[in-house]
């Protein structure tokens, strides 16, 4: 068996946690730096991560997760967020970042941008809440990955209050919206859910070959 496999058969929505055990600093770099790089749909970056450090903050977030204790107890916690307005002056700054970075010049991508702008104008704003959304669980998935990969624990959270938290992280001044939280950790030798066995449909009840 790979690695790869045998590190995702190794991690689990890890509920108990070592509080003798904090991930990194250099770790924490890597993982922000796996979150950047996470590809994305018209290479928008639909995203955010906010890195809550602050207790008394998260004893706020904590009231509006169900008082879930990994949001106050875990190493680091990870909110993602989603971009609430994706439009022409969005659209806009991607492609002057592009001319930046590459060897194109705006011309040169004229048609392209007229097309993702033409896209986008013609996307309502559920349609584009969606598809932010849907950017968000790749960066997710990749985040938790390399967590696998590292073997940091983590246990991603839908089990809050988004309207709560972005209230509190004050996220709409910024032009965001909170959609799944992640708090990272090494697990306990006492947690009971690390010794049972995966739960998961077979390879043939999932797959579909045609």
């Amino acid at each position: 068996m790979s690695e790869l496999l045998k590190n995702m058969n190794w991690r689990y929505a890890t509920k108990d946690f070592d509080a003798n055990k904090k991930v990194s600093e250099s770790d924490l770099e890597e993982i922000l730096e796996v979150f950047r790089l996470t590809p994305s749909s018209f290479w928008l970056e639909p995203w955010k991560v906010i890195v809550v450090e602050n207790p008394e903050i998260r004893e706020k977030l904590q009231a509006h997760s169900w008082n879930q204790s990994q949001i106050t107890k875990a190493s680091h916690l990870l909110v993602f967020s989603r971009v609430k307005n994706i439009d022409d002056n969005y659209i806009d700054a991607y492609f002057d970042k592009s001319v930046k970075i590459t060897w194109a010049t705006r011309e040169q991508l004229a048609w392209y941008e007229g097309m993702m702008k033409w896209n986008f104008s013609n996307m309502n704003d559920d349609s584009k809440s969606r598809w932010a959304r849907d950017q968000v669980f790749l960066a997710l998935w990749n985040v938790m990955h390399f967590l696998a990969q590292k073997q940091i624990d983590s246990c991603a959270i839908w089990g809050f209050d988004p309207s709560k938290y972005d209230e509190i992280l004050e996220l709409d001044k910024l032009g965001l919206a909170s959609v799944v939280v992640l708090p990272i950790w090494y697990r306990s030798i006492d947690d009971k859910y690390s010794s049972k066995p995966k739960v998961r449909f077979s390879k043939d009840e999932v797959v579909i070959k045609i």
